[in-house]
């Protein structure tokens, strides 16, 4: 069974400031670097947050815009046009605040000439696609945070995957070092 204690010595605040004579440099770099990580990342949570709401209140603005600025209208078919796998082109004519516009509009079939059909326009009466539902700022603003986090995760990984590397090789390099010794002076560590 294992107990659980409260020691600060164990932290890893411990491992950099403590005194025991068997953490090396290397320890203490690595207990460093691993604060500094945990550090950013518990700094990056409410900037994610922020920069999901800067997201969503600037994609909602536009997304309210184009629903505000956006409006269907009838247009007639005056021309057959061409049929192109499963997409038709026809010519049309709207009307707009200063008398007719026409235009090519696709179409999911085929029409026929004098068939009225409903279209988007913007206030200029130019033909434009349907206004993007307000809801799609929310999916917009979750996609952009979490994006934000993985890669501020793999940035933070890869760092500490980096020193981790280069610490491992520093350890092992001291290691040699140190049983090279032992096995040159028959096993004592003392010449007294």
């Amino acid at each position: 069974m294992e107990t659980f204690t409260l020691d600060p010595r164990c932290w890893l605040i411990g491992r950099i400031f403590g005194r025991n004579p068997l953490l090396r440099r290397a320890d203490r770099i690595e207990a460093l670097v691993t604060m500094i990580v945990l550090f950013v990342s518990l700094l990056a949570v409410p900037l994610l947050g922020a920069v999901g709401a800067a997201v969503y209140s600037t994609r909602e603005s536009r997304y309210a815009q184009e629903a505000h600025e956006r409006h269907t209208v009838m247009a007639t078919v005056i021309d057959k046009g061409i049929e192109d796998s499963g997409t038709t082109v026809v010519d049309a004519r709207w009307p707009v605040a200063t008398g007719e516009r026409t235009g090519g509009i696709a179409l999911g079939g085929p029409a026929k000439v004098g068939e009225r059909i409903q279209i988007w326009v913007d206030k200029d009466g130019n033909q434009v696609g349907p206004p993007t539902p307000t809801w799609r700022a929310v999916g917009d603003a979750v996609g952009t945070a979490i994006g934000t986090a993985l890669i501020v995760s793999f940035g933070l990984t890869s760092l500490v995957a980096s020193v981790r590397s280069r610490l491992d090789l520093s350890r092992d390099a001291q290691w040699e070092h140190e049983l090279r010794c032992v096995e040159e002076d028959g096993g004592r560590t003392n010449r007294h």
